[in-house]
């Protein structure tokens, strides 16, 4: 293997791994996993705050930022690397990729942080009633603003997927 295309094979691997981490994890933190156990406990939002806090800000963070613009650049690096027989169409969807990951980074400090401040803050004023419809109203921001990082990252995943296999890595593989 040419070591251009090796360049552009495993940016391409770096980038899709990142970006299946995202919609995996993303999946796995909305309605179908964690939180609607959370949510079905007959826990008070105050008692819940402190588990949305680690999830989101302790663990979260870190490995978000981190792998969003890695796999961005990881897309950028297999894009400017890419073997000239590569049609243009192709790698451009790697371009794509890299926005849709850049995209998701943007919604998420726009949109999706302040719902995960209001998740986590432990002092719910008002009445257990009060309390209960603010954490559900932030609940239905969260799972709207989840289901657009889940078309984010699944259009990052399939044009890095798309660019990937369109490639003559694919007749390699």
């Amino acid at each position: 293997m040419p070591p251009l295309l090796g360049v552009f094979v495993s940016s391409q691997v770096v980038g899709l791994s990142a970006a299946g981490f995202f919609l995996a994890s993303t999946m796995g933190s909305s309605p179908f996993n964690l939180i609607p156990i959370a949510e079905r406990s007959n826990l008070s939002p105050a008692t819940r705050a402190p588990l949305y806090k680690h999830m989101f800000f302790v663990r979260g963070r870190r490995a978000f930022i981190g792998s969003a613009f890695g796999g961005a650049a990881a897309f950028l690096v297999a894009y400017f690397n890419r073997p000239a027989d590569i049609a243009l169409e192709h790698s451009r969807a790697l371009l794509g990729a890299a926005g849709a990951l850049l995209l998701a980074v943007l919604q998420t400090a726009i949109w999706m942080l302040p719902i995960y401040k209001a998740l986590g803050d432990e002092t719910h004023a008002g009445t257990e009633v009060q309390a209960k419809e603010r954490w559900d109203s932030l609940m239905k921001r969260f799972y709207r603003g989840n289901f657009v990082r889940v078309v984010l990252y699944t259009v990052a995943y399939a044009l890095g997927i798309y660019g990937l296999a369109s490639s003559r890595v694919a007749a390699l593989v």
